[in-house]
């Protein structure tokens, strides 16, 4: 009881963690996502604003509306910065995912993908949901709490500071969208190029075969049958690449 009275007494203390907490979960993978009941995300920023008010220093609240308002703005903004550096990796997986679905010739198979409310294909499809149980698997909605525990530590209330150091960070993470997804569509693509060689060989080879047809039954086939193949390469990447985000994001914490 003497801990709600205290947050009570501290009320503008909490506003700014439970600000910064809602702009983390909201925008964080996992948690962020459609499919998660808005009450449920409610309740459990609450929750983590009423746990984590006690490692937060006491702020006065400010005299005028503007210093409020910067304020409140400072708290969402380090929590938008961490939810969607996090979510960097996920829309690397898609990527891969969209680029050796055209490749495979399934670019019109698009399906619903309520995680990110938008249409994407097949192959976009499958990579996100193996992403999204590989950062399960490593705890991954562990680690979003752990790093708003030391967002914290690190940046108390008032202290957000945008400098150029950050700005670079943000881009050197949003680059990795490209490299990794990039490295993932690698055994796909690769075989597929050389699948298409192939078939250019057979066209001139035997110009009575349609090789448009054939072509496209031939790089279907290939395709699933290489990414069943580089199931495990997926797993190790996906687990590479989650640690590294972490580390990225501890970093940038520093530096905020």
């Amino acid at each position: 009881m003497d801990y709600i009275e205290n947050i009570v007494a501290n009320s503008p203390t909490f506003l700014f963690v439970f600000m910064r907490t809602g702009s983390i979960i909201l925008l964080a993978p996992v948690f962020g996502t459609s499919t998660v009941p808005l009450r449920l995300k409610l309740g459990l920023v609450v929750l983590l604003s009423v746990v984590l008010f006690s490692i937060v220093p006491p702020v006065s609240m400010p005299q005028d509306l503007i210093g409020l308002t910067l304020g409140l703005g400072a708290e969402v903004a380090i929590g938008a910065v961490i939810g969607l550096a996090a979510r960097f990796v996920f829309a690397s997986f898609e990527f891969a995912g969209q680029v050796v679905g055209f490749q495979m010739g399934l670019g019109m198979a698009n399906v619903y993908d309520p995680i990110n409310s938008v249409q994407i294909t097949v192959l976009g499809k499958l990579m996100s949901i193996m992403s999204m149980l590989v950062f399960l698997s490593i705890n991954g909605h562990i680690m979003v709490i752990a790093a708003l525990k030391k967002s914290f530590a690190v940046i108390p209330p008032y202290g957000f500071q945008f400098s150029g150091t950050l700005m670079e960070q943000i881009l050197y993470m949003s680059k990795d969208v490209f490299v990794i997804g990039a490295k993932i569509a690698t055994p796909v693509m690769g075989t597929l190029l050389l699948v298409n060689i192939g078939l250019g060989i057979g066209a001139k080879a035997v110009p009575a075969l349609n090789m448009f047809v054939i072509g496209f039954a031939i790089a279907i086939m290939v395709g699933f049958m290489v990414i069943g193949l580089s199931i495990e390469f997926y797993q190790s990447a996906m687990v590479n690449a989650f640690q590294g985000m972490w580390w990225k994001i501890f970093k940038m914490l520093e530096v905020m």
